[in-house]
């Protein structure tokens, strides 16, 4: 049976981290999409209006489109463990996953471009008690959990969501920025949602033909 979606403020039906496929494809207008961001729109670092939160998000997945980004913040410990849970909460189905719009490479941006020192500090610090927590369940890390492993851990953070540090701070930010860094992706916009939000230029050799 397909678990609960760990997104707040989304739809279960529309973001899952089971094996279940995805639902159809929902036909948005941009002011509706908005209402995907609701909970991110939380996060201090960031715009508290919609508009201007979509509109960095679209700025920062051009940059990621433009060329190679290196990651600044995360090392690779922590690369792969925001890599992991982000594809946990957005799984590669018959639609983009999290991994595949470059979820983990914008998060990344976020952390090192917009996050305040303590909130990218209480962030890391908060990774690294996710891995401390997978120790005590008998791992070297979280991404060396089973799949079993990961879902009740997963679980159990989603459930301390508003912890104000720690383990369940880092998750609650990272679920954040996961449906954040999809929902203002090109592929997610086209594929996913159907709405026209990124401008692909001017086609002047489309094909006219007159009404009289």
């Amino acid at each position: 049976m397909a678990r609960r979606a760990l997104t707040n403020g989304v739809p279960d039906d529309t973001l899952l981290w089971s094996t279940r496929r995805a639902s159809p494809a929902i036909l948005m207008q941009r002011r509706q999409a908005l209402g995907f961001l609701g909970a991110v729109l939380a996060l201090p670092f960031l715009p508290r209006d919609a508009d201007a939160a979509i509109e960095l998000g679209e700025s920062l997945h051009r940059r990621l489109a433009d060329g190679d980004v290196p990651f600044r913040t995360l090392n690779p410990d922590q690369r792969a463990l925001v890599t992991d849970i982000a594809e946990l909460i957005i799984p590669e189905t018959d639609i983009p996953g999290a991994t595949s719009v470059k979820v983990p490479e914008f998060i990344d941006l976020i952390l090192t471009d917009w996050a305040h020192d303590a909130e990218r500090s209480a962030f890391l610090t908060g990774l690294a008690d996710i891995d401390r927590r997978a120790v005590a369940a008998g791992a070297s890390r979280f991404t060396a959990l089973s799949a079993a492993q990961k879902t009740d851990l997963l679980t159990a953070l989603d459930a301390l969501r508003e912890e104000r540090s720690g383990a369940g701070l880092a998750f609650s930010r990272l679920k954040r920025l996961t449906v954040y860094g999809y929902f203002t992706s090109k592929p997610v916009q086209m594929r996913v949602l159907k709405t026209r939000m990124f401008f692909d230029g001017y086609h002047g050799d489309v094909p006219f033909t007159p009404t009289v």
